[in-house]
């Protein structure tokens, strides 16, 4: 079982040592453009990681009665400003506001959360969500170029960056754009679910000895909860938890691209 939580604090460790060796402060600009308390939660744990490492953080609030243009010229501002080094913005935005436009105003060299990846748009960065499954990965000893893959899911901010960044690296993968195409799964070794359905994975799914990558949530009776079954989880050779498993890898993962930019 992949322990999320033991990588992000060391990801966190060297990248605090790192800050206070440094002249030079790093400094991050949130963009919260909703009250949604989901969104907020989110944010919030970035702020006190931020604190916890040393990263100067700051807040730009807005919500659904403000004007885009008034949201785009301030990240324009903010491209400008030599005192701040990534920008980004809480995704997902409310219905009315063009995500792509204002993810397009950021700049490609402070874009630390990859959103221009995304939006296919020219970036320094990857998204820090792709980069802690491909850790996680990693850690499991999965050979991404000798496995067969199965990519659930098809998400901006998830599935389609992911399935760029494996086909680059020259894996064999197939990509199932919702849970509705899956039935069987036992021909891959290597099996990523992004959906957030819970338990859509079922353990008849897979082959004994898969290694397992779950990046989708949902809430369920109170609980955050996966998109793989425990059952799954437990005829595999290598799984990712829901909750403590992609998540706490991919917020470490964002202050890795704004500290070793």
């Amino acid at each position: 079982m992949f322990d999320g939580k033991e990588i992000r604090d060391e990801i966190l460790k060297d990248l605090a040592a790192n800050v206070a060796a440094s002249e030079t402060k790093r400094s991050l600009a949130v963009f919260l453009v909703d009250n949604d308390p989901i969104c907020a939660k989110y944010v919030e744990l970035k702020q006190k990681l931020a604190a916890k490492i040393g990263v100067q953080f700051s807040l730009y609030k807005f919500d659904e009665k403000d004007s885009e243009d008034e949201i785009f010229q301030a990240i324009e501002f903010l491209n400008s400003d030599p005192e701040t080094d990534g920008i980004m913005i809480q995704i997902p935005l409310p219905k009315r506001f063009d995500r792509d436009h204002l993810i397009s105003a950021i700049s490609p060299e402070k874009d630390v959360d990859g959103l221009r990846f995304c939006a296919g748009l020219d970036s320094k960065f990857k998204p820090p969500v792709v980069l802690a499954i491909l850790e996680a990965i990693r850690v499991s000893k999965a050979d991404v170029t000798k496995s067969k893959i199965a990519l659930i899911g098809h998400g901006f901010l998830v599935g389609s960056p992911l399935e760029r960044i494996l086909k680059e690296n020259g894996a064999s993968l197939s990509v199932f754009r919702s849970d509705s195409d899956i039935h069987d799964l036992t021909d891959f070794d290597i099996v990523i679910s992004a959906v957030g359905k819970a338990g859509i994975v079922k353990d008849s799914m897979i082959k004994e000895g898969a290694v397992l990558v779950d990046a989708g949530t949902t809430e369920q009776n109170g609980s955050m909860v996966g998109d793989i079954d425990e059952f799954a989880c437990k005829k595999a050779a290598f799984s990712t938890p829901v909750p403590g498993g992609i998540g706490p890898v991919t917020v470490a993962m964002l202050f890795r691209n704004l500290v070793e930019k």
